[in-house]
């Protein structure tokens, strides 16, 4: 896995190779990422995420649609947990999602900030952060919270899934949960600090956080709803 500082050369190639992970398998991807991209963008700037300027040049950069609206998703964020292991705690990650090609393409990059150093488990012209570990101080990873379900039957989850996406579309003045987490890793200095910004910050969508230390027992699961939080020290696990 191919780990370097900021953007590499060829970085453009390997991104549009990501888009066509995630969209090329759909019949209508094309034109979806057309229509959904305006809207994403448009939600993104009333965010207030301070990462906007990074997504337009990204975009503009491939001149591809689909940019935007891949950045307005996070369900790239599979099976993690969070267990003890012999010199701590460890944070272990798997992509079990079927978007074929799309583990080929993860890379791991270096960021600096003032809290230090960390390094981000990412794919090429992602500006959030769905896993990442800062040395010394915490790793911590984004998990989908399950759906906001409106019928007891299976057949509509695809129909739920675009009610909740649209729910949170119109929202304003709350940042995407990767954007948060990317923030954590930027001005954390320790597993508290990062656990009580994961608790507080508000979220534009319902997300699951989890978050583990350099100490014995620095291990967290936190359930987010938008303004609201619940935090776990047990059966530190997701599986989505």
């Amino acid at each position: 896995m191919p780990i370097h500082d900021g953007a590499p050369l060829g970085w453009q190639e390997r991104a549009l190779a990501v888009r066509e992970a995630c969209l090329g398998w759909l019949p209508l991807g094309g034109l979806l990422a057309r229509m959904a991209d305006p809207v994403v963008r448009r939600w993104m700037r009333r965010s207030g995420t301070p990462y906007v300027g990074e997504i337009e040049a990204i975009a503009r950069d491939l001149g591809r649609p689909g940019i935007w609206l891949l950045h307005g998703a996070y369900l790239f964020g599979c099976t993690a947990l969070a267990d003890e292991g012999p010199d701590g705690p460890r944070l272990r990650r798997t992509l079990d999602w079927p978007f074929p090609g799309l583990g080929r393409l993860v890379e791991v990059v270096r960021q600096r900030s003032g809290a230090g150093d960390y390094l981000n488990v990412t794919w090429p012209g992602f500006v959030g952060v769905l896993t990442a570990v800062a040395p010394g101080r915490f790793a911590a990873s984004i998990n989908q919270a399950p759906m906001r379900r409106r019928w007891r039957t299976p057949l509509p989850l695809w129909l739920d899934y675009v009610l909740n996406a649209l729910g949170g579309l119109r929202g304003s003045g709350r940042l995407p949960p990767e954007h948060v987490l990317r923030q954590v890793f930027e001005t954390c200095a320790s597993f508290d600090e990062a656990q009580k910004m994961l608790e507080a910050t508000p979220v534009a969508r319902p997300v699951l956080f989890m978050l583990a230390g350099c100490r014995a027992g620095e291990r967290v699961v936190i359930e987010r709803e938008e303004t609201s939080a619940r935090t776990y020290s047990d059966e530190t696990v997701f599986a989505n």
